[in-house]
């Protein structure tokens, strides 16, 4: 990695950890479960919000006694108050050659890993962080990853990886799981969705996007480099060539953003142009994908 790029990614560190200024993940109207914490839960516990009442039993803690319903009824029943827990996150991130082969695009990447593990924190909420490469997946040290950036923990992606869709992509059970990738490799979506939403939990997809790549601006035989597996063939594009794209490039994403719809996954693009904060103003939080800190 040259000096150049590593100046860019610590520029994007700092960009993501700006954005938690004004935005964070969605753990706002959602019931989590995990161990103790500032969230509201899905389960019974002892913050002060009121989740429901119950007959008295033998040993419940006296201090939750329902005294008004006590006077009007004369039966001793309990106060139920949701519990407050800490959120786990599951995040993670395609690194495939693709992701990181225009600086733009690896530079948002590692803005958003930043932002995620940022927004985590000060929710309380522990991290798992996973760095994919078609079938290879790898474990991170969260620790690393937010001192030394994504990028220099995950390394280069597994030689013969190539343009695959990510297999035995999952989460915890009842976790917030967010998926980030450029999303260009074949394939229906639900081979990568339905391992995520299983079990339940949150799950989200952020889409680094860059300016132009739903287009083919130059016409005549040029050199098409494949990102993934390094390979180059030569192509004419002409006018027929480039609509034939874009049509292809309009209907690969709709099945992306019909199929999270239909799955309930929160899924937005987000342009590695500008500031990240002004990105996650479009899509992100519109689609709900990130919330206004309040």
């Amino acid at each position: 990695m040259s000096a150049a790029e590593e100046k860019s990614l610590v520029e994007a560190r700092r960009e993501g950890l700006a954005a938690t200024q004004r935005y964070r993940l969605p753990f706002g109207g959602q019931r989590w479960r995990g161990a103790a914490g500032g969230w509201q839960g899905a389960g019974e516990g002892s913050s002060i919000d009121f989740h429901d009442h119950r007959a008295y039993a033998p040993g419940d803690d006296p201090r939750h006694l329902h005294w008004a319903a006590y006077a009007r009824t004369g039966q001793l029943t309990m106060k139920l108050y949701r519990a407050e827990v800490a959120p786990r996150v599951d995040l993670l991130v395609d690194a495939s050659a693709s992701m990181r082969a225009e600086a733009a695009r690896a530079a948002r990447t590692e803005a958003l890993v930043a932002f995620c593990l940022a927004s985590a924190s000060r929710a309380g909420a522990p991290v798992k962080v996973q760095a994919v490469a078609g079938r290879q997946i790898k474990v991170l040290s969260e620790e690393r990853v937010r001192a030394e950036g994504f990028w220099a923990v995950a390394g280069e992606p597994p030689a013969g990886t190539g343009a695959t869709a990510p297999q035995g992509l999952n989460g915890r059970a009842g976790a917030m799981k967010i998926w980030i990738s450029d999303l260009l490799y074949p394939g229906e979506p639900r081979t990568v969705l339905n391992g995520l939403v299983a079990g339940g939990g949150c799950v989200l997809v952020l889409v680094p996007v860059l300016a132009g790549e739903a287009d083919l601006a130059e016409r005549g035989n040029l050199d098409l480099v494949d990102r993934e597996g390094g390979g180059a063939r030569q192509v004419r594009i002409d006018d027929g060539t480039a609509e034939r794209y874009r049509a292809a490039y309009a209907r690969h994403f709709t099945l992306w953003r019909e199929t999270a719809r239909r799955l309930a996954v929160g899924w937005a693009r987000v342009d590695s142009a500008g500031s990240l904060a002004s990105a996650l103003t479009g899509e992100a939080r519109q689609g709900r994908v990130v919330e206004v800190v309040g």
